[in-house]
């Protein structure tokens, strides 16, 4: 028992028999416990030491033990001090894994701060695209604007889906089909869980928090987050909404039977934006976008607007 305290077995072995005794001598102690009276004389110093015994005035002295209350109290301190030494080492065990990670992490993630910086950053992006670059846009646009006819080289292929309230600003379509090229392809959703560009799926750039008012970006690279992360963004395209502006790079319909300014306006519609947005772009009435919408319906032989998207994926319109 108190070995685990720090104490001798020979010291152990004493204070056990001391305990089941009411006194004893060091001689009485020796014939008891099998020991020589060195080993019991240097057992009870220890014992003494420790406050585990205390000696008689009698002649020759004797020894009593100190009752076992004494011996619970150096119990629960040393639980105290084995409980603090374990919060000790759980911090250095987390410092520890927290510079493993920061090491591994080296060279796969790089912190961008700054609206100048991040512009900067997507510019050389684009400009170092090879194949392919995969983009999620949502507002507030900090980086690059999609006015500002930023284009990777002529053998990149892009890939971007905008959420619907990035495409109801003035001007926005337009951009959109000016900037549309050869095997491009443009796709809307409702709500994007993230903005983010990948180039070439090998680097990705993303929003962080804001630290006050300087916008900060992350740059990822090969790794099990890239990973992740496009199979985020094949999700999302999965689930998104062509959107057709009918530039001269637009892929043909299936079913080539609606005329291209009833092929924009479904393709608008199904995006999510609202009669009002629609007019705006078309820079027509809000009932005259209704009423075009209205003819579509008829044209599809059904009663509502969701039957109409329906119909509309189901022929090939979009």
């Amino acid at each position: 028992m108190l070995t685990v305290l720090g104490a001798s077995d020979d010291e152990d072995r004493v204070y056990g028999q001391l305990v089941s005794m009411v006194s004893a001598t060091a001689a009485e102690l020796a014939g008891a416990t099998g020991l020589d009276t060195g080993a019991v004389d240097t057992a009870l110093e220890g014992l003494e030491v420790r406050g585990l015994a205390g000696r008689t005035a009698d002649v020759p002295v004797r020894f009593v033990a100190a009752s076992p209350g004494v011996v619970e109290a150096m119990i629960a301190e040393r639980l105290s001090e084995l409980r603090s030494a374990q919060q000790t080492l759980d911090r250095l065990a987390a410092q520890h894994r927290s510079n493993a990670l920061t090491r591994e992490a080296s060279g796969v993630f790089e912190i961008v701060r700054g609206a100048g910086a991040l512009r900067q950053t997507a510019m050389n992006l684009f400009a170092a695209a090879r194949f392919q670059v995969l983009n999620l846009v949502k507002p507030p646009i900090i980086a690059v604007r999609s006015e500002e006819g930023v284009q990777p080289g002529p053998s990149v292929r892009g890939r971007t889906v905008f959420e619907t309230e990035a495409l109801e600003t003035q001007g926005a379509l337009q951009a959109v089909r000016a900037g549309l090229r050869d095997g491009d392809q443009v796709r809307v959703h409702t709500r994007l869980p993230v903005k983010m560009l990948v180039i070439d799926r090998s680097v990705a750039m993303l929003p962080m928090a804001r630290d006050d008012t300087t916008p900060v970006g992350v740059l990822i690279r090969r790794g099990a987050v890239l990973d992740a992360l496009l199979e985020l963004f094949d999700f999302v395209w999965a689930t998104a909404v062509p959107l057709h502006v009918d530039s001269e790079n637009s892929p043909p319909p299936r079913e080539p039977f609606l005329d291209p300014d009833d092929r924009r306006l479904l393709s608008l519609l199904l995006s999510g934006l609202t009669d009002e947005a629609i007019a705006a772009h078309r820079g027509t009435s809000t009932r005259t976008v209704q009423r075009k919408v209205q003819a579509l319906m008829n044209r599809a032989q059904v009663r509502t607007r969701m039957q109409l998207a329906w119909e509309a994926s189901r022929r090939g319109w979009v």
